[in-house]
């Protein structure tokens, strides 16, 4: 279970987010600048709200005035929109950073398809590529949660059906929290067991 009771003030507006979410997918929908990266970074713990609490399976991440669980201790996989590889490691070396079960990694490797590019460097590969990289790399780790954004935008359909496929597949398995943003409606239907609207930095339906 993920609860989330946060506020944090950006520019424009104030995120002010109060959700639980148990071992579903949560689909996040709104259009760009209402919050939603933000959002996943605080759960993350890459951003920091301002005020309020984070509980991820009775550990608490974040709260007021108490120091935060740094973020490599959190066990949360987050699949960035712009993949956030390590430029200087080879793509094998950026997928096992972190791994905890290798027969996982090969299964995840086959099935999208990046076997083939395990030696080459994040610059000498494609966007669409990169992204499979990223998306292998969060699921590898076996998180207590996943936040995915935008996960499958730049691949072609079949790689993008294989690992929908496949991310239902797991999710039956771990029924992890996962928070997934997408503007793909027909994406949303099929992945998400719950729809969430954000504008301005409220969730407005759930």
């Amino acid at each position: 279970m993920l609860t989330l009771d946060i506020t944090k003030k950006l520019k424009d507006f104030s995120i002010d987010v109060t959700l639980d979410i148990g071992g579903e997918i949560a689909v996040l929908f709104g259009p760009s600048g209402a919050g939603k990266t933000t959002m996943l970074n605080c759960i993350s713990g890459l951003s920091k709200p301002d005020s309020g609490r984070i509980v991820l399976n009775e550990r608490v991440l974040f709260q007021d005035r108490e120091q935060s669980i740094a973020v490599q201790k959190r066990n949360i996989g987050y699949l960035f929109q712009d993949y956030a590889l390590f430029p200087h490691m080879t793509i094998k070396k950026n997928i096992t950073y972190g791994m905890k079960d290798e027969a996982l990694v090969h299964q995840l490797v086959e099935v999208v398809g990046i076997g083939h590019l395990l030696a080459s460097y994040p610059h000498q590969i494609s966007g669409g590529e990169k992204q499979r990289a990223a998306l292998v790399r969060a699921l590898a780790t076996k998180p207590d949660a996943l936040l995915l954004d935008e996960p499958f935008s730049s691949l072609d359909k079949k790689t993008k059906d294989e690992c929908q496929n496949e991310l239902l597949r797991l999710h039956s398995i771990w029924n992890i929290p996962i928070i997934l943003v997408t503007h793909d409606y027909n994406e949303a239907v099929k992945l998400g067991n719950r729809i969430l609207r954000m504008e301005d930095g409220k969730i407005i339906n759930s």
